[in-house]
């Protein structure tokens, strides 16, 4: 595929197609790639993060931020913070980004079933009622923030959520709204080239 083809819901792995120069394409020496190559990590290479490499900082702090979300200890399992991942990118359109948690969720619960669902047939399929709350909560966030009260909360409380746990979650859901937006602002998705 190509730069304007339409992709759909999928867990395929995606390609990205920025729509500005990446810090290679615009030309950087060898000093500021070896700071690049540091602060990105394993992430160098990946033209979404080279893309965002121009403003170095802003990624960096991103990444250790992106991080302390999704691999801290305690709270809610990665699963359900991949799940509120997903379901954001989903509601807010980034095939891209819902591509890759959906993957990720399906891989670490083990229902791919549910996450396909989700993708085709949208955030009101039905669910098991873990998956149902952390996908309300992250769905009220993404189209509704200012009007979350304790009401939206009561669902993930009765099943027996944690404080840490619900700010996981928010955590999860409100990181996604910014990476979305960078996502479809800067590029969009592309099928995987061979």
């Amino acid at each position: 595929m190509t730069s304007g083809e339409t992709i759909t819901w999928t867990t395929e792995f995606l390609d990205w197609l920025p729509w500005i120069d990446t810090v290679d394409e615009s030309g950087v020496g060898t000093e500021r790639r070896a700071v690049i190559n540091a602060t990105l990590g394993t992430r160098a290479g990946s033209t979404y993060y080279e893309t965002l490499a121009h403003d170095l900082e802003s990624v960096r702090t991103r990444t250790i931020l992106f991080s302390d979300i999704f691999e801290s200890e305690g709270g809610i399992p990665r699963s359900e913070r991949e799940l509120a991942a997903t379901v954001t990118s989903r509601i807010n359109g980034c095939v891209y980004c819902a591509s890759v948690h959906a993957r990720l969720y399906g891989n670490l619960s083990r229902d791919r079933t549910l996450v396909q669902k989700l993708l085709h047939e949208g955030v009101a399929t039905p669910m098991p009622p873990m998956q149902r709350a952390v996908a309300d909560l992250s769905s009220k966030l993404t189209l509704d923030p200012e009007d979350l009260s304790a009401a939206d909360l009561a669902p993930l409380r009765d099943l027996g959520v944690s404080d840490l746990g619900i700010l996981d979650l928010i955590q999860s859901a409100s990181i996604f709204a910014n990476a979305n937006r960078l996502m479809l602002t800067l590029g969009e998705p592309a099928g995987k080239s061979t």
